[in-house]
């Protein structure tokens, strides 16, 4: 299991991004809870078509579980159809990674 957490900072204290495709960063983790990649996210500031392009990156990371504050529908499709669940979180990344892998 791969965990991508949405982020507003490129570290493990910061807060978890509110609009998960459009996420300044994503935080990817193993099933141990630790840090093994920061990946600032390219669509963060697009006008459209970030749902696609982010679903994309997470997958071709190997991400089976995003957390992040909210999923607009046509994320949660496009992450559904390349096998990533959701989780609705909010909060420090730290504290949501300790509660995923426990």
């Amino acid at each position: 299991m791969k965990i991508a957490v949405a982020a507003m900072a490129p570290k493990v204290d910061a807060q978890i991004a509110v609009h998960s495709a459009r996420a300044p960063y994503f935080l990817l983790f193993n099933e141990q809870g630790e840090m093994l990649e920061v990946v600032s996210n390219p669509v963060a500031e697009t006008d459209r078509g970030a749902a696609p392009r982010a679903a994309l990156l997470l997958a071709d990371k190997g991400v089976t579980l995003l957390a992040a504050g909210d999923f607009g529908p046509r994320f949660v499709a496009e992450l559904e159809q390349r096998g990533i669940d959701q989780i609705q979180r909010s909060g420090q990344v730290s504290d949501i990674v300790r509660q995923l892998i426990d």
